[in-house]
C-alpha cells in the first residue's frame, strides 16, 4: 500500500522535507513548488513525479541510514551522469548526497511487469545495455562494489544465528574465492535489473535506480537479472548469448554468481529490522531466497 494511503501523515511529512531540499539549489528551486505525485520509490526511498512548465521530473529523497545497506550515494551521482551521456539512463537535473536528493528528466514509457523483463525481445536489450554498459571506461574513483566485502557488512547486522548462516557463510566463502579467481576485469554496473528498473520508452531500454551500481565484476550485473526474475538455463543462455558469449561469464561461473547475489540478497532482506511494526515483505522475501539457495 502506497504510504500516502496508509499513513497520511508521514507522507505530508516527507513532502516537506522534499520540497525544502528542493528550494536548496537553482536548478530546483522551481520544483519546490511544483505538483508531486507519489511514485512507487522501492522499499526504502520516497518518490514523486514533478510537472512544472510542461515538463516532467523524477524526484527521490533517500532515507538517512542509506549507507547502513552499502548505499554510497556520491559514487552513485559520479555514475549517473556517466551513464546518461551515453543513453543509459535519464538526464540528471541535481544529484546531491547533503540534501539526500536525486532529480532526473522524467522518461516517458513503460515500466517492465516481471513477465515482460524476460520475452525475449527484452532479454535481447538487457544484454545489449550490458554490452554498453561494461565498455565504458570507468571513472577515477569510482566505489568499487564487492559482493564478498557487502556480504560481510550486511551479516554483521542481521540478528538471529542459526545453523543455516554458518552453512550458507561456509559455502559464500568458496563461491566468492571462484569468482575471484576468474580473473574478470572491473567494468560499470548497474547491480539491480529488477524489472521495475527497466522502462522501455522512444525505441530503447532504460535504467534507472542506480544506488547500488559502481565499478565491480559484471557477472553480478547478469545475477541481477536472472536471479530477480527466476530465470532457469533458457534464460541465462539467451542473455549470454544477447550480450556476447565473448564478454559474458562463463555458464559456470554465472552459476555461481547467480548464488552469491542471491545471499547477498538473503542477508539484505534480512538486515532490515524485524519485531512489531516491521513490513512481513522483508522476511518472506528472505526466506523465499534462503529456498533457492539450498536449491
Amino acid at each position: 500500500m502506497p504510504e500516502n494511503a496508509a499513513n497520511p501523515d508521514a507522507a505530508r511529512l516527507r513532502e516537506r522535507e522534499v520540497r525544502a531540499a528542493l528550494r536548496t539549489a537553482a536548478s530546483t528551486e522551481a520544483l519546490a513548488d511544483a505538483g508531486l505525485t507519489v511514485q512507487d520509490g522501492g522499499l526504502s526511498n520516497h518518490a514523486w513525479l514533478a510537472e512544472t512548465g510542461g515538463a516532467k521530473y523524477f524526484v527521490r529523497l533517500s532515507p538517512p541510514d542509506a549507507a547502513r545497506l552499502g548505499v554510497d550515494r556520491g559514487s552513485e551521482c559520479a555514475l549517473l551522469r556517466v551513464v546518461a551521456r551515453v543513453g543509459l539512463a535519464p538526464e540528471v537535473i541535481r544529484c546531491d548526497p547533503s540534501q539526500r536528493l536525486l532529480v532526473t528528466r522524467h522518461v516517458g514509457g513503460h515500466t517492465l511487469a516481471r513477465h515482460e523483463a524476460i520475452r525475449p525481445r527484452h532479454i535481447e536489450r538487457v544484454g545489449e545495455a550490458l554490452r554498453n554498459l561494461h565498455a565504458l571506461p570507468v571513472p577515477a574513483r569510482m566505489r568499487r562494489v564487492d559482493f564478498a566485502v557487502q556480504a560481510t557488512h550486511l551479516d554483521t547486522q542481521c540478528a538471529g544465528r542459526s545453523a543455516v548462516d554458518a552453512e550458507f557463510r561456509a559455502r559464500a566463502r568458496d563461491t566468492f574465492a571462484e569468482l575471484a579467481s576468474a580473473g574478470r576485469r572491473d567494468a560499470l554496473c548497474h547491480n539491480d535489473l529488477h524489472h521495475l528498473n527497466l522502462i522501455e520508452g522512444d525505441g530503447r531500454l532504460w535504467l534507472v535506480d542506480w544506488e547500488y551500481g559502481g565499478s565491480g565484476d559484471p557477472a553480478f550485473d547478469f545475477a541481477s537479472f536472472l536471479c530477480q526474475h527466476d530465470c532457469g538455463p533458457r534464460e541465462r543462455a539467451m542473455l549470454r548469448e544477447a550480450c556476447g558469449i565473448d564478454v559474458a561469464p562463463s555458464v559456470e561461473q554465472l552459476h555461481a554468481a547467480c548464488w552469491a547475489f542471491d545471499y547477498v540478497q538473503w542477508l539484505w532482506y534480512r538486515a532490515w529490522p524485524a519485531g512489531e511494526g516491521a513490513d512481513p515483505v522483508y522476511a518472506t522475501r528472505a526466506d523465499a531466497i534462503a529456498r533457492r539457495l539450498r536449491a
